[in-house]
Order: structure tokens, then sequence, then C-alpha cells
């Protein structure tokens, strides 16, 4: 079982650390703000423990403790698939006790809108995951 990032804000897990610029671009599309001014509130961290884990090793590696045993109700984890793939879809893993579903990737630049409505229940974690498009991918509503 992975330990949960002790963070302020909600976390960016790097998992795969075979790119640096990669990584690099990530944070960037991730921090950016929106069109509308919003930022995401996230912390960047890293685990080398996950290397080499695939999606269902990453996302079993870490419990569902949220709202009784952990302050965010998601993590986001920059893994294998965000560094090959041309748009880096970042893997968004539930941490959400009342909520049985499992994870789905998201464009970075989708991160700001999971984390800012997820952390202020705007929305909930279910409505993101059954708006991703056939290929798992979040791209926005």
């Amino acid at each position: 079982m992975a330990e949960l990032p002790e963070t302020r804000s909600v976390p960016v897990v790097r998992a795969d650390f075979s790119d640096d610029a990669v990584w690099e671009r990530v944070k960037e599309k991730i921090i950016e703000p929106t069109e509308e001014g919003f930022g995401a509130d996230v912390e960047f961290v890293e685990d080398r423990a996950l290397t080499g884990l695939d999606e269902a090793g990453i996302a079993s590696g870490y419990r569902r403790a949220y709202p009784h045993d952990y302050r965010h109700p998601v993590l986001f984890v920059v893994d294998t698939v965000a560094v090959a793939v041309p748009e880096q879809p970042v893997l968004v893993v539930n941490l959400n006790a009342g909520v049985d579903v499992g994870p789905f990737r998201a464009l970075p630049r989708q991160v700001q809108s999971i984390q800012n409505n997820l952390s202020l229940a705007n929305m909930d974690y279910l409505e993101f995951a059954r708006s991703a498009d056939a290929d798992g991918v979040f791209r926005g509503f």
C-alpha cells in the first residue's frame, strides 16, 4: 500500500522518472491559470516506489481514506502513460471511501477543474469519470 502524501494541497504524484522535460511541461500545464483566472491548488510530489507500476497497480495502491483519514478526495499521478502519450493524460485516482468508482485520465489542463470542483463539493468524482471520452480521458465539458 502506497503512503498517501501529506500535503496541504491536492497531490500530483510523479511516478515516472524517465523524462524530466515532460514532467516540467505537465506541471506547467497544470498550474497555468484558466481563462477565468482559476488555478489548481495542488502540490507536486515524487514517489519512486510507484515506478514501473501500471495504472491498476497505482490505483489499488492507495486506500480510499477521504474524508475520515485523509484530507483530499483525489490525487493525480503522472505515470508512464502520461509521459509517453502526446496529450500527457494524468491518472486521476479516487480516494473517497463513499464513492466506488475507479480511476480515469484527464488532460493536465483539466486538473484545475477537477481539483477545484471536488474540493469545494460542487461536483463529485462520478460526474468527471462519466464525462471521460471513450478512451477514458477527461478533456472537459
